[in-house]
């Protein structure tokens, strides 16, 4: 779920500070003045299906969104196809465009046109950086689909080393240090669900006192110390020790 709560995490935040910024509100009669995002398990809904749109002088204001083409092209949303100097965007198969109730919008409820006229459900603009941005029809829902299985493509199965360190055990060195170190090991994200670890090869170490009253111990990225401490979500972390007689 690692793409699904980057968006949980960032659009919930930019919405509160635009509305406390510009003093704006999120429902305007009864509709709503930004891009309405839903969850459909795991997949992301933008519902346009009661969007405010404002008549004002030069045309009409809608909200409107659009996506960095380097990012759909490699989240599969859209992909881009050329001929010769001629550049094309088309529909990619993780992003799904769904007609609101199922009635196709008529040629003058179009957001976007071409330069003759037609309609469009998507338009492409540069920036003044020559960054690609597609802009989404809001007469139209869209669907992002298999968000988690196209990041992972794009920034593979993370993998990384956590220490384990503990006051139960003697201190040992590593690389130029004294630490408490009992064990490394690897940690490879999931995404969901259970992450188990269980050493092949266990190795004891010798017990620091023979009476211990408390013990403490702390789960790092590189170190016990400073900011190192790695920062877990809600649930219960488990560690089994295993003491033997001498």
């Amino acid at each position: 779920m690692w793409f699904i709560e980057l968006l949980r995490g960032v659009y919930q935040p930019i919405t509160q500070s635009f509305e406390t910024f510009y003093g704006s509100v999120t429902d305007d009669g009864g509709k709503h003045t930004c891009a309405l995002f839903k969850w459909n398990g795991e997949n992301l809904q933008i519902d346009n299906k009661n969007i405010v749109r404002k008549k004002v002088s030069g045309g009409t204001l809608v909200p409107h969104f659009a996506v960095n083409g380097v990012l759909a092209e490699k989240m599969g949303w859209f992909k881009e196809s050329k001929n010769g100097i001629f550049v094309k965007w088309e529909l990619g198969t993780n992003l799904k465009m769904s007609y609101i109730d199922g009635k196709v919008p008529s040629k003058n409820e179009i957001d976007f046109k071409d330069a003759s006229g037609n309609p469009l459900y998507w338009k492409v603009t540069k920036d003044s950086n020559d960054i690609t941005w597609i802009w989404l029809n809001m007469k139209v829902n869209w669907e992002f689909i298999n968000l988690n299985v196209a990041f992972r493509s794009i920034v593979k199965e993370p993998t990384r080393s956590l220490h384990v360190y503990s006051n139960v055990g003697g201190s040992s060195i590593v690389g130029n240090r004294i630490t408490d170190l009992l064990r490394e090991i690897k940690f490879k994200r999931e995404g969901r669900g259970v992450v188990y670890f269980e050493p092949l090869h266990i190795q004891y170490l010798p017990v620091r006192y023979e009476v211990i009253e408390f013990i403490e111990v702390q789960v790092a990225e590189t170190s016990g110390v400073g900011g190192d401490l790695v920062k877990f979500v809600e649930g219960n972390t488990i560690l089994t020790l295993h003491f033997k007689k001498g």
